[in-house]
């Protein structure tokens, strides 16, 4: 078995980078989704087929729906 001696700079340093990995991770999935939302907001303006819509974005028809 394997054991490592942290250092307490070194245990925050590798914790804080890895909260800004998941944060970063969470903000460009909220920026997809919101492009995603964009899109199929303009997709059915223009009349487009809801089942269409959903397939293009990843949508479901029912977020579509609700536009």
């Amino acid at each position: 078995m394997l054991t490592t001696e942290w250092k307490l700079e070194d245990a925050l340093k590798v914790s804080r980078m890895e909260g800004e990995a998941r944060g970063e991770a969470r903000g460009e999935a909220r920026g997809k989704k919101e492009a995603m939302i964009m899109v199929a907001t303009t997709l059915r303006a223009k009349g487009m087929n809801v089942n269409d819509i959903a397939e293009a974005t990843g949508l479901t028809v029912d977020d579509i729906l609700r536009l």
